[in-house]
């Protein structure tokens, strides 16, 4: 009978615990119904997608016209926060961030809004062409990105840069900084999952260095250099660009450079030569992080301030040391002899990282890389800029502009002066950053002017200016500073 009397005590604690649940989750939805008409007036749901009356343009139908749907009179309370050139495919979601709740959205019918505060501009996509014109007092942009500066030089120059008022880049000056964006997590530096012991690489049929770009001829001019370092040292380059050896046929698209079969292989290498597309302060990219995850000595060119960002101080060898190829491939061949001297550059996996800055910073960094325990740093950005509306709201501070600093990058130029070098392509790139300044010029008078632009006004006018400048970059480069 006691145990009988113990099992119905369990039973009814079980249904008490149930239905107290089952109330917790009716309460909570009511709480949610009452606080999504409270914040929007027009029934959105907090944190959940929503559907409010319309879809994006398809096939030039458009529900929004069909149905004589005003998103402008739309009762919606919070700032909102729209995405002109989507890196999302939000139709529309209203955030809860630390300071408050913004409405996020790449619908444009919203550009008109009185409650839509930021445009959102992804970089690579930021056009003269396409701007919400004009651009009304209350009005801030913000830009997002993470990629090459070679994807749209008017952004390296301070006219554009100026019309932003928040943004995250790769430079470390940027409102939120993504220098990181390609170090995964610390513990990352010091994994040895795919380390080849030295001996191992030296009785290996490989060529001391790998080089794998599929972008050739990129601003950075950085073939030319691995076109003559390879006459005074061997080099095995599987990518596209100076081609003399073939991966394995399942690893030939570029897409599968994040697979394990393909950091196998690299790891095998003493050294890689990992030069980055574009040269500017802070821009790193896996090109650096994935040698030193996977135990191979990175033969380092792009951003100058490399050394603040190193594991170590001995982790990766510069190009920037070395007068020439000829220098560089005279020290790596006594490095590839000396394997005393050689594991000194992969002290990192072994006395794990000694840079102080980079362990801070990786604390620091609230976003993670394919983490899911860690928001995104899209959303992390989003917030950032929500809360930046709420606070300034608050207390009325003077707008935020972006500087220079925030992502502008230099003239590309010749990494080293070689003979009989083609200076074709680099001749292109240089006249590509050259005109962007002078479009960045025209861009910013008449965004400033408060009126649309066409295509026709936009090119006449930085025509303009190149005459008057007599074609002379170094007139405007003066007036920037």
């Amino acid at each position: 009978m006691a145990a009988l009397g113990r099992y119905f005590r369990v039973v009814f604690f079980m249904i008490v615990v149930f239905f107290f649940i089952i109330c917790c989750q009716i309460l909570a939805r009511l709480h949610r119904e009452e606080e999504k008409w409270d914040l929007l007036g027009g029934g959105l749901w907090l944190e959940e997608s929503v559907d409010y009356g319309g879809r994006l343009l398809v096939d030039d139908f458009d529900e929004h016209d069909r149905d004589n749907i005003s998103v402008s009179e739309m009762d919606i309370k919070v700032p909102i926060i729209l995405w002109w050139t989507p890196l999302t495919g939000e139709r529309g979601k209203v955030k809860q961030c630390d300071l408050g709740r913004c409405f996020f959205t790449v619908d444009r019918h919203f550009k008109d809004h009185p409650k839509t505060q930021v445009f959102v501009f992804y970089g690579t996509d930021f056009s003269p062409k396409d701007l919400p014109l004009p651009r009304k007092a209350h009005h801030e942009w913000a830009l997002f990105h993470e990629e090459s500066p070679k994807n749209n030089y008017l952004l390296s120059h301070q006219p554009v840069l100026n019309l932003f008022n928040h943004t995250a880049t790769f430079r470390r000056h940027s409102d939120y900084p993504l220098t990181t964006q390609y170090l995964g997590k610390l513990e990352d530096l010091t994994d040895k999952k795919y380390f080849v012991p030295t001996k191992s690489k030296n009785s290996l049929a490989l060529s001391p260095l790998v080089y794998v770009h599929a972008d050739c001829d990129p601003p950075s001019d950085r073939d030319h250099y691995v076109k003559e370092l390879m006459q005074y040292i061997d080099v095995d380059a599987y990518g596209q660009c100076l081609h003399n050896k073939d991966l394995p046929k399942k690893l030939q698209d570029p897409l599968t450079m994040e697979d394990s079969d393909f950091y196998k292989i690299m790891a095998q290498y003493k050294f890689t030569l990992a030069f980055e597309n574009a040269v500017c302060e802070d821009y790193i990219t896996e090109k650096l992080w994935r040698p030193l995850h996977l135990g191979s000595v990175p033969i380092y060119f792009g951003s100058p301030s490399i050394r603040e960002w190193l594991p170590s101080n001995k982790s990766a060898i510069l190009v920037s040391d070395f007068s020439g190829p000829k220098e560089l491939a005279e020290f790596l061949n006594k490095l590839n002899n000396d394997d005393v001297e050689y594991e000194k550059y992969l002290d990192h996996k072994f006395a794990n990282v000694k840079n102080e800055k980079l362990i801070r910073h990786m604390k620091m960094r609230e976003w993670g890389v394919n983490d899911y325990t860690r928001i995104g740093f899209i959303d992390g950005f989003e917030c950032f800029m929500c809360n930046r509306i709420h606070r300034d709201m608050e207390n009325l501070r003077v707008r935020h502009v972006a500087t220079k600093n925030h992502y502008g990058c230099p003239r590309p130029k010749l990494l080293h002066d070689l003979e009989n070098h083609d200076h074709g392509k680099l001749d292109m790139w240089q006249q590509m950053y050259d005109r962007a300044g002078f479009g960045a010029k025209t861009l910013h008078h008449y965004v400033l002017s408060g009126r649309n632009m066409t295509e026709a006004e936009y090119l006449s006018h930085l025509d303009k200016l190149q005459r008057q400048h007599g074609g002379n970059r170094h007139e405007w480069v003066l007036e920037e500073r």
